[in-house]
């Protein structure tokens, strides 16, 4: 249960015990999920586009998203940790740009790029955005 001042973002109804953003206050916070899964879970499993390219395209458009439901753009983040799979053979000023291109679309957040995989073998690419906007 959100206390005053906090929404929640939780398409499932609290069935996976995470929202995929919540803003408190001025502040809108994304999931780590938000930024990387498709538009479908199968068997509450998250299902992953198969190429970086489309994975990077859908972390912007579901980050986008996210913000807009909770009254944000992406000219709102401010800062911005992201996950970078191993197996990605990017250079990281290309992948800078990419990620400018794809999801920051124009601002300019602090950012931290971590090189891990994650929980999902399948994910290439994640993001994790945190927006500032006054009520």
């Amino acid at each position: 249960m959100a206390g005053p001042g906090v929404e929640r973002d939780d398409p499932w109804g609290g069935a996976f015990g995470a929202a995929l953003a919540v803003r408190a206050g001025d502040f809108v916070f994304t999931s780590t999920l938000s930024g990387v899964l498709t538009l479908d879970l199968v068997d509450g499993v998250p299902q992953f586009a198969e190429t970086f390219d489309e994975q990077l395209h859908l972390a912007g458009q579901h980050v986008r998203d996210r913000l807009e439901r909770l009254g944000c753009t992406t000219s709102d983040i401010v800062d911005a940790s992201v996950t970078l799979h191993p197996s990605v053979d990017i250079e990281p000023g290309a992948f800078l740009d990419r990620l400018q291109d794809q999801v920051f679309s124009g601002g300019a957040p602090a950012v931290s790029v971590i090189r891990a995989a994650s929980a999902f073998p399948q994910s290439l690419v994640s993001v994790k955005v945190i927006a500032y906007k006054p009520r």
